[in-house]
């Protein structure tokens, strides 16, 4: 799918089950609330932005949206989901080798990097679809008469 150097970090997501893919949209969508109909529409957006700039702009929106979605969330509820997200990423290691991230032993050192790792993620996992389907959000269908 994609790769992206984060703070210093080559991360890399692979596509994920489509169950697997299933279950974390329907996770975020029900703890998104009421911004669930911005999240289709802004993963779609970073997956279609051309230049640097406008992926800088519509990240930015992407980023509060997320953080705002997490902040409703019960803490241990925010651990997990923001930890099986990280967890669809890889990590190249000093040996060259991509490993399966891991929320604590990869991020404690930087908490300032989970968001932008977690917006990686969903924009390689989802942009395709939401950018492909809109109105998936709600499960609904392109093309729909």
């Amino acid at each position: 799918m994609g790769e992206r150097k984060i703070r210093g970090m080559e991360i890399r997501v692979d596509r994920p089950l489509a169950t697997e893919a299933l279950r974390l949209q329907a996770r975020l969508m029900r703890a998104a609330g009421g911004v669930a109909d911005q999240l289709p529409d802004l993963i779609g957006a970073l997956r279609s932005a051309q230049s640097e700039e406008a992926k800088q702009a519509v990240g930015v929106k992407f980023i509060g949206v997320l953080t705002g979605i997490f902040e409703g969330l019960e803490p241990d509820e925010f651990a997990h989901l923001v930890g099986d997200v990280v967890a669809l990423a890889k990590l190249k290691r000093p040996s060259g080798h991509y490993e399966t991230m891991d929320l604590d032993g990869d991020l404690s050192e930087d908490f300032g990097a989970i968001i932008p790792v977690v917006a990686f993620v969903l924009k390689e996992v989802f942009g395709d679809f939401f950018s492909a389907a809109p109105g998936s959000g709600s499960r609904g269908v392109a093309g729909r008469a």
